[in-house]
């Protein structure tokens, strides 16, 4: 028994022994695995790099094929024009076209002198008028002054008092109180005495 025993305890540590064996096996194998696939994003990210500083290159030739192209289209359509006019049976060259000019420029320039001599007269007449008004205003002012102190300078009897009427204010024709008797007229005033003359 107890060598059966002995041979028994004696095959466990043999046993941890594979185990631990076949642990670090697996355990190298896994840190192979993580490193091919460490080299492997290594790779992968190197190559994300390149592709990175492609595009942008290719982006700085499309924007310089950009600017070529536009350059292009600008001489073309220059070239179109300058075709167009030697074309053109109505062009007389270019000493002409500058004379053109320079009378569209003078007309031009007329046209905002007289526009700037109008808006100068409409301004004068604005002011003129305005000075105008406030002379009349200011005339206004002083013959209302004037009045009231024509008003207060007047008696306290007259002030509010009637004049009498006169010949105009009695009408044309109205008879006179008086009688139809002038100076030194011998018919006496018709009376109503009962007192009858002699026959």
């Amino acid at each position: 028994m107890d060598a059966e025993n002995e041979s028994v305890y004696g095959e466990e540590p043999c046993v941890s022994q594979l185990e631990d064996e076949n642990n670090e096996e697996c355990l190298d194998v896994e840190l192979e695995e993580l490193r091919r696939v460490r080299r492997a994003l290594l790779k992968m990210n190197q190559g994300m790099e390149n592709v990175q500083r492609q595009i942008k290159y290719f982006n700085s030739n499309v924007s310089q094929t950009t600017q070529l192209l536009d350059i292009w289209v600008r001489v073309l359509s220059q070239t179109m024009h300058n075709q167009a006019y030697l074309q053109n049976p109505a062009w007389n060259g270019g000493q002409i076209d500058t004379a053109q000019l320079e009378g569209l420029v003078q007309r031009d320039a007329q046209r905002e002198e007289e526009a700037e001599r109008k808006r100068r007269a409409k301004e004068a007449e604005r002011e003129k008028e305005r000075e105008e008004a406030e002379a009349r205003r200011e005339r206004e002012r002083r013959r209302a002054e004037q009045e009231a102190e024509a008003v207060q300078a007047r008696p306290r009897g007259v002030v509010g008092r009637r004049p009498p009427p006169g010949p105009a204010a009695r009408g044309r024709g109205a008879p006179n109180r008086r009688g139809t008797r002038g100076r030194g007229s011998l018919i006496p005033p018709a009376t109503n005495s009962r007192i009858r003359p002699p026959r």
